[in-house]
């Protein structure tokens, strides 16, 4: 009998959740309006962008993956002064917490790696729901009109 080592898992949900955010962020870029684009254009690329910088060490932080998300935090948050839309402020919070994640993986010895991508997977989902939101939001602003 044959069972899945917890590898495999991981590479079956990496890939699963580029699958749901090439959807998510594509479908903001073409049918969203600007803020959605944007956001889903940066994220998109933050997230390829911490493919190419990823280390595989499983003890230490990767300080890598953490400039490209706070260079990701900086540009939501230039998102959300720029077009004052809500989802936009709760996404730029979902990257803060994912920030913050990486931040207490580097202060705090006893944060693992593990509970780090973890966090990084689950406020990811809100960003991208966020995304999907603000696509579906500016889609029935410009049906309405």
């Amino acid at each position: 009998m044959n069972t899945v080592s917890g590898a495999s898992v991981l590479q079956l949900h990496t890939f699963l959740s580029l699958c749901l955010a090439i959807l998510v962020c594509g479908l903001a870029m073409w049918r969203g309006d600007r803020a959605a684009r944007w956001a889903g254009a940066v994220f998109l690329a933050s997230w390829f962008g911490s493919l190419l910088v990823y280390r595989h060490d499983s003890r230490h932080a990767d300080y890598g993956v953490l400039a490209v998300d706070v260079l990701t935090l900086i540009a939501f948050v230039w998102i959300s002064m720029r077009t004052r839309r809500i989802w936009t402020l709760v996404a730029s919070a979902f990257m803060a917490l994912i920030v913050a994640s990486h931040l207490a993986v580097i202060i705090d010895l006893r944060v693992t790696m593990g509970t780090l991508w973890m966090s990084m997977a689950m406020w990811s989902y809100g960003v991208l729901a966020c995304i999907a939101f603000g696509t579906w939001a500016g889609w029935r602003e410009r049906r309405a009109v």
